[in-house]
């Protein structure tokens, strides 16, 4: 049966997130602000959960209705079948975003949808089920907007960025669904080699290999839906098919061959920071030590992408270094003939200090951070 879904993403990333569901089989897409409205069988939105690189979760709607007041909100949410939903063991938790003109803090909203769920369990069931915010067995988002309250459940049950490979960081990492957003952004094909030559804790790279090698980033995650009492069993047995259709994928791509993939930064912790991940993700990069402004020409000419440092990385010197950090790495990119180069910055110096000119940019959010993505033909 077609239904609709909600997918989020970083902001910025809504179009690529929308040509990613197209693949899938989404239909009748709408990308708004931070993520992708889409139909489709329940399967649709399960292999979403699986294999999508640039989500944040995937939503499932569970009910819509007025909420001006913290009265209404809490009528509305408790006249949900919640006993279909959650069963008698099962812990809970509630995130919100968005805001009505009576409704502007979302913790006092989180609140008040959590009791209205327990009170409505409770008389249903007569059991109380427990709050667990850290990993709950089912999450209920809800999102506020021009006077009505929208709840859904996240299908995962976490952010599906967090793919549990980053073992070691440094400082300023990459959102996995961001870096994700960045490599099919820069337009690479996952068959010329690949170079990130300010690797930090190698998210860019990793994202970059499990692109190339066919691996689904969340192939191996178990689903909260997969706890569901009402869609349990079903979820199972559908997911161990998808999950075996997707190994297959990436078992085939192997036989083909898989492109290779550089990692480098001058920084030793950075570099050992990504050898450490890369293992923890079981992808195959070669991480070392380099300067980014002695970058060496890839063999056939590749793709290189770069997030670049904005002052966290750098040594004292402040804005001056920082531009005369990106005149160097532009003049030394500009050598690699042949080449493309995917460049994320959060500088509004970067551009004109990098000297090249773009044949396009995007505009990307890490968190709350504005980020523009350059891409290059060299």
């Amino acid at each position: 049966m077609f239904r609709s879904w909600y997918a989020t993403c970083p902001r910025g990333a809504e179009s690529v997130l929308g040509r990613e569901l197209e693949e899938l089989g989404g239909k009748g897409i709408r990308a708004g602000q931070g993520g992708v409205r889409f139909t489709g069988e329940r399967e649709v939105a399960l292999r979403a959960c699986l294999d999508l690189r640039t989500a944040l979760r995937v939503l499932e709607p569970v009910g819509e209705f007025a909420a001006a007041t913290g009265d209404e909100l809490y009528a509305g949410a408790a006249a949900l079948a919640w006993n279909e939903l959650v069963a008698p063991s099962q812990t809970i938790a509630v995130s919100a975003t968005g805001r009505a003109p009576g409704l502007t803090h979302t913790h006092f909203v989180e609140l008040k949808i959590k009791d209205a769920v327990v009170d409505a369990l409770r008389a249903r069931t007569g059991t109380r089920p427990d709050v667990d915010t850290r990993a709950p067995d089912v999450l209920i988002v809800a999102h506020l907007s021009a006077g009505k309250c929208g709840l859904t459940l996240d299908l995962a049950g976490d952010l599906l960025s967090n793919r549990g490979y980053r073992v070691r960081s440094v400082e300023a990492p990459l959102r996995e669904a961001l870096a994700a957003a960045v490599v099919l952004f820069s337009g690479w094909d996952g068959i010329v080699p690949l170079h990130d030559p300010v690797c930090g804790s190698g998210t860019l790279a990793i994202e970059a290999a499990l692109f190339a090698s066919g691996r689904a980033p969340n192939e191996r995650r178990v689903l909260a839906c997969e706890r569901w009492p009402r869609t349990a069993a079903e979820d199972a047995l559908t997911l161990r098919r998808l999950r075996a259709e997707l190994r297959d994928r990436a078992a085939r791509r192997i036989v083909q061959g898989v492109p290779a993939v550089l990692a480098s930064d001058r920084d030793p912790e950075a570099v050992a920071a990504t050898k450490a991940n890369a293992r923890a993700a079981q992808v195959e990069l070669r991480a070392f030590a380099a300067d980014a402004r002695d970058v060496k020409p890839l063999s056939p000419p590749g793709q290189l992408l770069l997030n670049v440092p904005y002052g966290e990385r750098l040594s004292a010197g402040g804005r001056k270094q920082l531009k005369t950090f990106y005149h160097q790495l532009g003049a030394s990119l500009r050598k690699l003939r042949g080449h493309r180069a995917a460049v994320l910055s959060a500088s509004e110096d970067f551009e004109s200090a990098f000297g090249i000119r773009p044949r396009g940019t995007h505009r990307l959010w890490n968190g709350p951070l504005r980020s523009t993505l350059h891409l290059y033909e060299l």
